[in-house]
C-alpha cells in the first residue's frame, strides 16, 4: 500500500512540474523595466543599402537604357530571348561580387541608385553609354504572428512595405493577439540589434503603421496568455489520468 501511495504522489509531482510548462511558447518576453529603442516613425525615405550574402540582379542596356523601349514594342520572341540574360549574382562575406567583365567589385553598404551609378560607370569604356537596372532578390522579413507559433518568410521584393502592410500581407495579427504589443526586431548598419515596441491598439498608432519594413526585420505579434484555458485543459488530462490510476490502484481490493 506504501508503494501506491508513492507511486500515486510521484504521478501528482510530475503533474505539478509540467503545469509549469503553461504558455511556455512565448517568445522575445521583455522585463517589465525593459527600454525600447524609439523607432523612426517616416523611415520610408531610407533606402535599403546591400549588405554581404546579398543576392542581386541587374540588366545592361546601352545607349541609356534606349533598348528598354525597343523591347517594348519587340514580338514576344524577342523580348523572351532577352530576359534570358538576367542573371542572380552573390555578394561575397567581405562585400564583394563578381561581375561580368569588370570582376570583382565592393558592392556593399551602396543603395541600389548608388550601386547602379558605380556599375554604370565601370562599364563605360566598354559600352556606349551604359544603363543599368540592379535589384535585390533576397530581401525579405519575418513574422510571427497570433497564436503563438505562426510564423512566415515575408519577401518584400522591390518595393517598400509598411508594418501594416506586412502585417496584413502575413493574414493580420490574429484572434488572441495583443494589438497594443507588437515588437520589430532590426540590425542597424552598425550590426546593433534594435528593438522597437509598437502599438496598434489606439488611433495614435497608426503613426507606427506606417514603418516601413526592412530587410532582415522580425515582426513578432504578442499573443494573449490564455492561462485558464490551458489550466483547464491541462487538469481535465490529469484528472483523467488519475482517476485511471485510483482503478488500477483498488481494483485487486474490490476484486478481493
Amino acid at each position: 500500500m506504501l508503494r501506491s501511495k508513492g507511486f500515486l504522489f510521484a504521478v501528482i509531482l510530475s503533474a505539478l512540474m509540467s503545469s509549469c510548462g503553461i504558455n511556455s511558447e512565448f517568445m522575445f518576453q521583455a522585463p517589465k523595466d525593459y527600454v525600447y529603442d524609439v523607432p523612426v516613425i517616416d523611415s520610408s525615405s531610407i533606402d535599403y543599402r546591400i549588405q554581404p550574402n546579398d543576392v542581386i540582379s541587374f540588366e545592361l542596356f546601352t545607349n541609356e537604357g534606349a533598348l528598354m523601349i525597343e523591347v517594348s514594342t519587340s514580338s514576344a520572341e524577342t523580348q523572351s530571348t532577352l530576359r534570358t540574360a538576367n542573371v542572380e549574382y552573390l555578394v561575397n562575406s567581405q562585400g564583394f561580387v563578381e561581375l561580368p567583365v569588370i570582376g570583382m567589385q565592393k558592392l556593399s553598404g551602396l543603395n541600389i541608385a548608388e550601386a547602379q551609378d558605380f556599375i554604370e560607370a565601370l562599364y563605360t569604356p566598354q559600352f556606349n553609354r551604359p544603363y543599368v537596372q540592379l535589384k535585390v532578390m533576397n530581401r525579405r522579413a519575418i513574422i510571427f504572428t497570433s497564436p503563438a507559433g505562426n510564423g512566415q518568410v515575408l519577401q518584400l521584393g522591390a518595393e517598400s512595405i509598411s508594418v501594416i502592410e506586412a502585417l496584413a500581407k502575413s493574414g493580420g495579427i490574429g484572434q488572441y493577439a495583443e494589438a497594443d504589443n507588437i515588437k520589430l526586431f532590426r540590425k542597424s548598419e552598425s550590426g546593433e540589434r534594435l528593438t522597437y515596441h509598437i502599438d496598434l491598439s489606439t488611433i495614435d498608432g497608426i503613426q507606427y503603421a506606417d514603418m516601413s519594413v526592412e530587410a532582415g526585420d522580425i515582426i513578432y505579434v504578442q499573443t494573449r496568455k490564455r492561462v485558464g484555458q490551458q489550466v483547464s485543459a491541462e487538469v481535465r488530462s490529469w484528472v483523467f489520468l488519475f482517476s485511471g490510476i485510483v482503478l488500477l490502484l483498488t481494483l485487486p481490493q474490490r476484486l478481493q
